[in-house]
């Protein structure tokens, strides 16, 4: 037997440990990440640093382990570490079956039995080569073994490293910076001079009034407050309508909806001019809607480098992906996961949710709060409102599905609650209060909500007909604030008379299997009047079909790629998905190659479906049937996920088909906004 000296068992410890660690933790999940990196919002950075950390510790365990083997035993080790490392380099590297997207859905995994009974023997190889080449070369040199398995390492570990560095310089570095919306000093208030906002997303006047047929006592209960009857938005849906809240400036798609954004924020708008007269600006609301820079005026918006929250966690989900990999088959199950399971790693305690029953229950936990140190504040609630889907109930708690006047309700308790305690707390008389919503949702949501009470205000609750428009908001909040706003579409809303004629403007964000369109109308009528509003102009996004490489993130938010493909059945494409509309949407996506092997469909489902649970759904990949499900939470959840064969490719189109064998064909005759919204898609992924 080879005596293994101290000076032998540290240099053949730490080639064996070099080995494995570099390949299954360092390599591994480092090759995983920039194979996906595309799909995570962290970047290779944080990935490279808890890599090393885990690698060097594991490295020195395995190198003092092997210090500490006797002598006698340390060959059978060495042996015994090389066979296992091999294992795991034969299997992360050559032998990984594909079993779909990790979506986090089932796998059966009694189908793969023949696959594993193979897997398990190719380990069986890996770990008896060492052996074979020992009772090999032990007649010749007993110490020709060590040299050997030195060179094994080595090689293995320098034909990964080119790998590394060709996936490494592909990486295109992420711009990790994000905006971060938080809760802080959600319900703190100045002793006066506060300006408070109620966004009710898509609370229309209609429902409003079917609300005060069940709760008549709710505006009694508000003195000071003007009811506007007439009140039209000057955008729909919420990406049109919150920028043009701040701004009064509408977005006519002459350029990408982010750089709109950006203009938006650098020209006169709302926050900076409430942070020039030196308000405590306070905005609580979806990140979509403001630039990075307003982080420099809202007090309450973080700009985040790294949105890792807790790299233990990170931690834990990178390497139980990457040890998906290396394991063989009969482990796996234990590691399978949901790649979406990264976002437990970078959640924030304090941020802001776009949740309605978050909302209360943050609300009941610290109630408002008078602060002295505060002069003035300027806050503004974009809560759900109306917005499907209906999720919760009177009482402001979640219950699955309920319906639109259960959470109206809800909604309404909530400002009770809240202006109520402003009054508890002596605020309210002095405070002005807008609560209003940033568009409509019946006929082309152009008739929304809107109540006011100006500050020092006391008289009875009234109701007014003058024609405002959510275009005069900004210039009449700047001039509470003693400011200056104007934009071309608004005017000094306090002006207006009773039933006054004026010309008020629309810009509705809207599609056609999901082109992108911006419609603008006018009209001199009421709001309620859908009839004498007028398409005066339309601005078109055509956008640019370029050819699909496989992997790309086909996206259907407001610009995104995947519009470009649709050619029927899309539309009301919302900022964040689009809607599928009748019995059947089709998408007709060009390829920059056709495929050699089989590539996997990933479909991201929208949480805010307005699905009909139930509902059969159908994929077709070139007329030919390849999926058969039911819309379903789970769905909703998982996506829609589906193998295309090379086989159905007759040229370089792929034509997707979405059918709903039970929503009648003759809506197909009807216009595209006519027809049953099925389901709802936020982006495709083929790989």
């Amino acid at each position: 037997m080879e005596e293994y000296t101290l000076k032998n068992k540290l240099k053949l410890g730490a080639v064996l440990g070099l080995f494995f660690v570099f390949t299954v933790f360092f390599y591994g999940p480092a090759g995983i990440y920039l194979s996906n990196a595309d799909e995570l919002k962290f970047g290779l950075g944080v990935v490279i640093k808890v890599a090393l950390i885990v690698s060097v510790i594991l490295f020195l365990l395995i190198v003092g382990f092997g210090l500490i083997v006797p002598k006698k035993l340390f060959l059978w080790y060495m042996l015994i570490f090389l066979g296992v490392a091999l294992g795991f380099y034969v299997q992360g590297n050559y032998i990984n079956y594909n079993y779909g997207v990790m979506d986090g859905s089932d796998i059966k995994w009694g189908d793969y039995t023949k696959y594993g009974l193979l897997n398990t023997a190719i380990w069986g190889i890996c770990f008896i080569v060492p052996f074979i080449i020992y009772l090999i070369v032990r007649k010749k040199d007993k110490a020709l073994i060590n040299k050997i398995v030195m060179g094994i390492c080595a090689f293995l570990i320098v034909i990964q490293i080119p790998a590394f560095i060709s996936q490494a310089m592909s990486y295109k570095k992420k711009n990790t910076e994000s905006l971060v919306i938080t809760t802080n000093e959600m319900f703190d208030y100045a002793p006066d001079n506060n300006i408070i906002v109620f966004m009710l997303d898509g609370i229309d006047e209609k429902y409003y009034d079917d609300y005060l047929t069940r709760h008549p006592e709710y505006e009694p209960n508000l003195p000071g407050f003007v009811r506007y009857d007439n009140a039209m938005t000057g955008g729909a849906r919420t990406m049109m309508g919150m920028p043009i809240f701040y701004s009064g400036k509408p977005y006519n798609r002459q350029d990408t909806y982010s750089a709109y954004i950006d203009e938006v924020y650098k020209g006169d708008n709302l926050l900076n001019k409430m942070y020039d007269a030196g308000y405590n600006v306070r905005v609580y609301s979806e990140t979509l809607f403001y630039s990075n820079d307003t982080a420099k005026v809202v007090d309450n918006f973080e700009m985040v480098s790294d949105p890792v929250t807790s790299e233990y966690m990170l931690t834990r989900k990178l390497y139980k992906l990457s040890l998906f990999k290396f394991m063989p088959h009969f482990l796996k199950s234990r590691f399978w996961m949901d790649t979406s399971e990264f976002e437990a790693a970078m959640t924030r305690d304090n941020n802001y949710e776009f949740n309605d029953v978050k909302f209360y229950e943050e609300y009941t936990k610290r109630h408002i709060n008078i602060d002295e140190s505060l002069q003035k504040t300027f806050t503004v609630y974009h809560m759900k409102g109306t917005h499907r889907p209906f999720n919760m109930n009177r009482h402001c708690q979640e219950k699955g599905r309920t319906n639109r006047k259960e959470q109206m309700a809800g909604v309404f308790k909530i400002v009770k609650e809240m202006l109520d305690e402003m009054k508890q707390k002596g605020i309210y008389d002095s405070s002005t209060i807008l609560i209003t919503a940033d568009h409509g949702d019946l006929d082309l949501c152009q008739h929304m909500i809107c109540m006011l009470k100006e500050s020092g205000s006391t008289d009875e609750f009234r109701i007014s007909h003058a024609p405002v428009s959510s275009f005069d908001f900004p210039i009449y909040l700047a001039s509470v604030a003693g400011q200056t706003m104007t934009n071309e579409y608004g005017t000094d809303m306090l002006s207006l008379a009773e039933d006054e004629k004026r010309t008020r403007y629309l810009f509705r964000n809207s599609s056609d299997n999901s082109q992108l369109v911006v419609r603008m109308y006018n009209t001199d009528s009421t709001a309620d009047d859908v009839d004498a509003i007028t398409q005066i102009e339309e601005f078109v996004d055509d956008g640019e079909k370029t050819p699909y490489e496989l992997g790309t993130r086909l996206g259907f938010d407001a610009e995104d790629n995947g519009n470009t493909y649709a050619t029927g059945g899309f539309a009301n494409n919302h900022g964040f998905r689009t809607k599928l509309k009748g019995p059947i949407s089709t998408l007709v996506i060009p390829f920059k190659e056709i495929p050699k092997k089989k590539i996997t469909c990933h479909i991201a489902v929208h949480d805010r479906s307005e699905v009909v649970y139930g509902m059969k759904c159908v994929m077709k990949v070139n007329g030919t049937e390849v999926y058969s499900g039911e819309v379903s939470p789970e769905m909703v959840s998982k996506g829609i996920n589906f193998e295309i064969d090379p086989s159905l490719f007759t040229d370089e189109n792929l034509q997707i088909d979405f059918t709903f064998p039970e929503v009648d064909m003759k809506e197909m005759e009807k216009n595209i906004g006519d027809r049953t919204t099925t389901i709802s898609i936020v982006s495709i992924v083929m790989e």
